[in-house]
């Protein structure tokens, strides 16, 4: 655990995400990753996505993983 140096307190973790949106995209971001996701989730007893819940899945692991692209 990690202590601040003043107070010898444990420091509160910062969080991982959101990232910051890659430019260009991220080969990381893959449909492989959001099949991964689904599987996880059914192996835990949810139902596998169909229809249009890939597309909601996947809109919500974008929205997790990266910050909002900056409109102007």
């Amino acid at each position: 655990m990690t202590e601040t140096p003043s107070s010898g307190t444990p420091a509160t973790p910062q969080p991982s995400y959101p990232l910051p949106t890659p430019a260009t995209g991220d080969p990381r971001f893959s449909y492989g990753l959001l099949h991964d996701v689904a599987n996880v989730l059914q192996r835990n007893g949810f139902p596998r996505p169909e229809g249009t819940d890939w597309a909601q899945l996947m809109t919500a692991l974008g929205q997790f993983l990266y910050h909002p692209k900056e409109t102007s």
